[in-house]
């Protein structure tokens, strides 16, 4: 059974707060990765000219290579989702004070 608490932990607030902040961090940087990526002209992305033919070794290495950054924009995101959800499970761990059970009487 686990010790009830009077008060609130302070450092196990901070901490929460600071992890939070980090998984927030790492979700912006992801979106921001992610809008680059996607807002790029196709055509650049691919290597594709008007004056050019089509070589589809090179269109179907870089296809691939950009499916893999968008799995690991996903990867990203969900690390950095649980992250933020870690800090704010630590938080709230931090500011919740246990009473103690209420004696039954038989």
């Amino acid at each position: 059974m686990s010790e009830p608490r009077g008060q609130s932990g302070t450092a196990g607030g901070v901490l929460g707060v600071l992890v939070f902040l980090a998984g927030v961090a790492i979700l912006v940087f992801t979106f921001g990765l992610a809008r680059d990526l996607f807002t790029q002209d196709p055509n650049q992305v691919l290597g594709l000219t008007k004056d050019k033919p089509l070589d589809l070794n090179n269109a179907g290495a870089t296809l691939v290579g950009v499916l893999l950054k968008v799995l690991l924009l996903l990867v990203m995101a969900l690390v950095g989702g649980m992250i933020a959800n870690r800090g704010i499970r630590l938080y709230a761990d931090s500011r919740m004070t246990k009473e103690p059970a209420p004696k039954r009487e038989a």
